[in-house]
């Protein structure tokens, strides 16, 4: 069952970075004219989109006999049965949005599958970690920090998911202000509407207004204290003397953090866009053993 598990993990974090690489490709992102293209949608990309879309069923297929196997073998051993019944619905569900949607752009469609990917993460991640043997007296204050990050992330990942959605990456090109200003504006609900199809112009760019900023600047000040809160959790991790994994989340929390700036510096590269994205979930794994470590260790004391 471990076994299967970080297989399937491995190839849930290829499944990430190859939609991931598709969508933003086709958003516009590797054209020549770029960021002047940024948003045009359904005339750019369409070789790559196709290739991305063959790897990433691929992908998605061996995901998805993994999870049957896994299934199979928790049904008869009588273990993890829910947990293993929930991922292979959700790699069902992967499968089958990547065959029949070809709204890549579609708000409703992005967070489906962002959400479903990185849901995948977590809960491979849980099947893995879930058993770590304690090697450290976690106090109860560790836990807390730990759990307020894990909560912080998967709010961050979420948002961005719809700044992503609202092709709103390029909306602020200064920092540490977006252009001068710091919090989002009343437009901000709009971001948020994911039953919306985006109003294409003339030269077939998606059009946007205000909520793009405004989003943009909702995920960096949630960034600042998702970054701020992960480093707490990992100095008293490690202060509690859980060694390698503190650290980890240390490094990956303040290197997920300045590709997130370097991103906006350096007009969003479709390979810093990519690792910024591959980053949130291999967080996300830090973190889930964090809690472990923290909670097995409270249930031996």
């Amino acid at each position: 069952m471990r076994a299967l598990a970080i297989i399937s993990l491995l190839l849930v974090l290829a499944l990430m970075s190859v939609s991931t690489y598709t969508r933003l490709e086709s958003a516009g992102i590797g054209c020549a004219d770029w960021p002047a293209c940024y948003g045009l949608i359904g005339d750019i990309g369409d070789e790559t989109r196709a290739f991305g879309g063959t790897i990433e069923r691929l992908v998605a297929g061996g995901l998805l006999l993994l999870m049957l196997a896994t299934t199979v073998i928790s049904l008869r051993q009588q273990r993890d049965r829910l947990l293993s019944l929930v991922l292979l619905g959700l790699a069902v569900f992967l499968v089958w949005q990547g065959i029949y949607s070809n709204e890549l752009h579609s708000p409703a469609v992005v967070m489906s599958n962002l959400g479903g990917e990185f849901a995948l993460v977590g809960l491979l991640g849980w099947m893995i970690f879930r058993r770590a043997r304690p090697h450290a007296n976690a106090s109860y204050r560790v836990r807390r920090w730990v759990v307020a990050a894990l909560v912080l992330l998967c709010i961050q990942i979420a948002l961005g998911g719809l700044t992503s959605a609202n092709f709103a990456a390029t909306a602020c090109t200064s920092l540490p202000d977006c252009h001068g200003s710091w919090l989002p504006g009343s437009d901000l609900a709009t971001a948020f509407d994911l039953s919306r199809q985006h109003e294409l112009g003339p030269t077939g760019i998606a059009l946007g207004g205000a909520e793009r900023a405004d989003i943009h600047k909702l995920h960096r000040l949630v960034a600042a204290v998702t970054l701020l809160t992960a480093l707490i959790a990992g100095g008293f991790a490690l202060a509690g003397r859980m060694g390698m994994t503190a650290v980890f989340v240390i490094a990956v929390a303040a290197l997920e953090f300045s590709v997130g700036a370097a991103a906006i510096v350096s007009d969003l590269p479709i390979g810093i866009a990519v690792a910024h994205h591959l980053l949130a979930a291999i967080l996300l794994l830090g973190l889930l053993r964090l809690h472990a470590l923290c909670r097995n260790r409270q249930a031996l004391l």
